[in-house]
């Protein structure tokens, strides 16, 4: 089972197009496509074939990620991180720890601002 998490929070990615049938030179239907629908920002699959193609897509590690088993535990054994660690983080991850907090962001904020505020929320 692989699990995905995008900051996008209904992200759908095409994996496979759909795509008109014809006979005859009419069309008679479509053969449906393949889709990746994040749903609430989160994303499951055991397809393999799927889970390569998400993976070498150029917004993997952009607009979503992969979760890893190691990481979705420490995520719910431990609380935010102090400074040094959230430095490590992009923007947007950070954006996605502090709408996950419960934090209200108008999209104008800098990492700076948002280490703030995510210390802040800690400290509360």
């Amino acid at each position: 089972m692989a699990k995905f998490n995008s900051h996008i929070k209904s992200l759908k990615i095409v994996l496979k197009p759909a795509m008109p049938t014809y006979e005859g030179g009419t069309k008679v239907g479509d053969v449906p496509g393949k889709y990746a629908q994040f749903v609430d920002g989160q994303f499951e699959t055991q397809d393999e074939e799927v889970i390569e193609k998400l993976e070498s897509l150029p917004t993997f590690n952009v607009d979503f990620w992969k979760v890893s088993e190691e990481s979705e535990q420490n995520t719910k054994d431990k609380e935010p991180e102090v400074d040094g660690d959230l430095q490590k983080h992009t923007k947007k991850e950070l954006q996605a720890l502090a709408e996950e907090k419960g934090i209200e962001l108008d999209g104008s904020e800098t990492k700076d601002r948002l280490i703030e505020l995510l210390q802040e929320k800690q400290e509360n």
